[in-house]
């Protein structure tokens, strides 16, 4: 995978092939990791040389980390592996202690795969909304906010147990039994920072009774009847999620457009969930020619649902991302400034995952090692992005990425959580 941004500099992938290229950013040697001890032998050996270490999984990572300019890379997208148990007792743990059902996930599995074995074993596991990003990768070593988080929590708060290569190069377990450090910090601590993780223990749940998914679309006739569209969304939202439905919606400002996407686990019906947002359709009789629709379905499993409505991620396209944490409470009492926010850069674009609250608030803040604040009043995680071409000059990206930096600290002065961010979604 080439991320434009962190790995090309050196070489247009546009250029004629006999142009010459220089090593850009990419490692100057990698191992591609076939075992624990590949891995464990590698570290060792950057160890002993004192190079610069990155980690690759499947290259998901805004912020450039699975990168380097002359580093010395692992790469761990041939560890794969995914094992069930319906009694899982961490390892080093008391005999006594109960088990409970869990899936054991290899560094390299993605989600897509993931969510098919488990609904093969007819369990529900919590993981991300994106296909191909490793499951036990950077995601969970971020946080792994999902679209399951009101029922379960974060992906953090269903970790077991990690088996991780340290800095010294040993492998070990981390659990609530043993190497507590290590397994508190790989909660939410971040990717590659306090080892490189071989494999992740989930606990699984019950099978969904079934999954209602309602898409919105709302298209204004205006920037102004957009603002107060977005607003009267805004505003909906903390009821919308308190009947159970998370999801995520996207702004198409140059269309005076937004839409969104509701994923209603366990929901009665489809007409309970599109229930929730009558409120959007009220507000659009103020707003003389916006128009509102909505469509719905009811699946019978996760892995339906997702299949049906998850796509695959575009890769190569040159972004800056930048984004914070949005309380339920700001939601409710800022909603019109909030939602002039999403005018405010005509190189600025919104989107944002509904994916706080409910379960993700009752955990302990100290628990993890996971931002706090997600456990305060956080119900909306807000992402600002701005792209460009190759064609684009190098001034105007700089101003693209300033403007992202801007809009998302004039967020995070309204979003009424501190200045708190997703961490791997956050502006680097």
């Amino acid at each position: 995978m080439q991320d434009p941004v962190w790995e090309s500099p050196g070489c247009d992938i546009y250029a004629p092939r006999n142009v010459t290229c220089s090593q850009g950013f990419v490692p100057i040697y990698s191992v591609a990791a076939v075992d624990r001890y590949d891995v464990s032998k590698a570290v060792s050996f950057s160890k002993r040389y004192k190079l610069r270490l990155v980690i690759k999984n499947t290259g998901h990572d805004y912020l450039g980390r699975s990168s380097g300019q002359g580093s010395f890379s692992i790469w761990t997208h041939k560890l794969k592996g995914i094992n069930f148990t319906e009694a899982f007792v961490p390892n080093g743990c008391s005999e006594d202690k109960i088990g409970v059902p869990a899936a054991t996930i290899g560094a390299a599995e993605q989600w897509i795969d993931v969510y098919k074995a488990a609904n093969d074993q007819n369990v529900t596991i919590v993981g991300g909304a994106a296909r191909t990003v490793g499951a036990a990768g950077g995601w969970i070593q971020g946080g792994g906010h999902s679209p399951l988080g009101a029922m379960y929590g974060m992906g953090v708060d269903n970790v077991l147990q990690f088996t991780v290569v340290k800095a010294d190069g040993k492998i070990v377990t981390a659990n609530s039994c043993q190497n507590k450090d290590i397994f508190w910090a790989l909660r939410g601590g971040g990717g590659s920072t306090y080892g490189v993780t071989l494999d992740v223990t989930y606990k699984t749940h019950p099978p969904l009774q079934s999954v209602v998914v309602v898409a919105i679309q709302v298209n204004a006739t205006s920037p102004h009847q957009l603002t107060d569209m977005t607003a009267a969304f805004f505003r909906a939202l903390p009821n919308i999620t308190d009947q159970g439905a998370r999801g995520y919606g996207f702004w198409m400002v140059p269309n005076n457009s937004f839409a969104g996407i509701l994923i209603h686990p366990n929901s009665p019906s489809v007409e309970a969930t599109n229930s929730t947002i009558q409120p959007i359709f009220e507000r659009a009789s103020h707003n003389n020619g916006t128009q509102v629709g909505s469509i719905g379905s009811i699946h019978s499993t996760f892995y339906d649902m997702f299949t049906t409505y998850i796509g695959d991620v575009g890769i190569a396209i040159p972004a800056w991302l930048g984004s914070r944490l949005v309380s339920r409470t700001s939601l409710a009492n800022d909603s019109e400034e909030l939602a002039e926010l999403v005018l405010a850069s005509p190189y600025v674009s919104s989107s944002v995952n509904i994916v706080g609250g409910g379960a993700v608030n009752d955990f302990d803040p100290d628990s993890v090692g996971l931002n706090p604040q997600w456990r305060k009043d956080a119900l909306l995680h807000w992402t600002f992005s701005g792209g460009w071409n190759n064609e684009t000059p190098d001034e105007m990206v700089e101003r693209v990425k300033q403007d992202v930096t801007n809009v998302t600290q004039r967020l995070g002065a309204l979003g009424g959580l501190d200045e708190a961010a997703y961490f791997n979604e956050a502006d680097p």
